[in-house]
């Protein structure tokens, strides 16, 4: 698909250079306003099909580059950042039905997506427009290509595989709103209520990959590293699973493998030389490499790089996705500084991190640690 998309983008530039002529320049200013414009319809879409049709939006990233604000809740995490191009957005299953309403999600963006295109057409009087026009039609043809990678579901996946999901796959996403229950508990630190959850649901649905990863973060947030680690390892082994799950498998074990190792459970050499297998395996996989940099930066920080512990931490605080994954990054970003002396800053680090998920073990071990010293 990569292959794909570069010849598509060739052939864009090529053609309105061709339409464009003289005025190729605003030809491709256009095109590249007209990329931005569907890409960002697509999520815009998105989110207004979510609100329609009864699915959470989990976060709304608005702009690249680092972060300029950001409003934490337990169920959302707006981000604004400094360059205010695209947006991105999360949206999962919160009431029964999920299939017929993400279907009706990715159908009502797709609808949306063709009537922004479609009036770029009206601007092709001008150079700027006319490449516009190209870039926002391609794109959206782009669009309909179904795709489901660890980074990316295209709107096609929603509307032309989703319909026809059987098995497991899609039992995982009809059980997503039980798991969202669960997951609830845990991001507001209830953790007995999320246990119980789990059990209810490993009753019904022992097989599902949702609920092993509810069993996963419960047992982490006991500190019980190890059981959550055996727990992930033997996901690795079953035959079920697609290309897209494993590589998240692999990235959540060498997560929890750090962890462990962190926590004085887990032998450090055998428990960084795991994280670094399994993150270079999910990476074969499709896995993005931005989304390791939270388990990256721990495992700088158990090698004693704080300066890098520090930068991946901070990187993966400004793309965090909810308050918990937040919270876990300044902690991080907190015990580098510890590590260097600046008692001072890890204290600013931890105030914040324990606004955020302060019931969690992590955080409440560091602030206890700089209430100490």
């Amino acid at each position: 698909m990569t292959v794909v998309r570069w010849v598509v983008t060739a052939l864009v530039v090529i053609g309105t250079i061709a339409w464009t002529l003289t005025d190729w320049y605003a030809g491709l200013a256009g095109a590249l306003v007209g990329l931005l414009l569907e890409l960002t319809a697509a999520q815009a879409g998105l989110a207004l099909g979510a609100v329609l049709f009864g699915l959470r939006i989990t976060h709304v990233i608005i702009g690249i580059g680092g972060e300029l604000k950001s409003w934490t809740r337990t169920h959302r995490r707006i981000v604004l950042r400094t360059i205010p191009v695209l947006a991105t957005i999360g949206i999962t299953g919160l009431k029964p039905g999920v299939r017929r309403r993400t279907v009706l999600t990715g159908a009502f963006s797709i609808v949306f997506c063709a009537a922004v295109a479609a009036a770029t057409w009206l601007a092709t009087g001008a150079a700027f427009g006319k490449g516009m026009a190209a870039a926002a039609t391609a794109c959206f043809l782009l669009q309909l290509v179904p795709i489901e990678r660890p980074g990316h579901t295209s709107l096609g996946w929603f509307v032309f595989t989703l319909p026809k999901l059987t098995g497991r796959p899609l039992g995982e996403l009809e059980a997503r709103p039980r798991v969202l229950a669960g997951m609830d508990a845990y991001h507001r630190g209830d953790i007995d209520e999320a246990e119980r959850i789990h059990e209810e649901l490993a009753r019904d649905h022992p097989d599902l990959l949702t609920v092993v990863g509810l069993k996963v973060v419960t047992a982490c947030a006991r500190e019980r590293y190890l059981e959550a680690l055996q727990t992930v390892i033997g996901l690795n082994g079953r035959q079920d699973l697609g290309t897209r799950e494993l590589a998240f498998v692999m990235a959540t074990t060498a997560g929890v493998a750090v962890q462990a190792v962190e926590a004085g459970q887990f032998p450090a050499e055998t428990g960084l030389k795991t994280a670094r297998s399994m993150l270079n395996n999910a990476y074969e996989a499709g896995y993005p490499k931005h989304r390791a940099n939270g388990t990256l930066a721990v495992m700088a920080l158990l090698e004693g790089d704080t300066a890098k512990a520090r930068q991946l931490a901070g990187y993966s605080a400004e793309s965090s996705e909810n308050a918990m994954g937040r919270a876990d990054d300044l902690i991080t970003i907190a015990r580098a500084w510890m590590a260097d002396g600046n008692n001072a800053k890890a204290r600013e680090l931890a105030a914040e991190a324990h606004e955020l998920a302060g019931w969690s073990p992590r955080v409440a071990a560091t602030r206890a640690r700089l209430e100490i010293s």
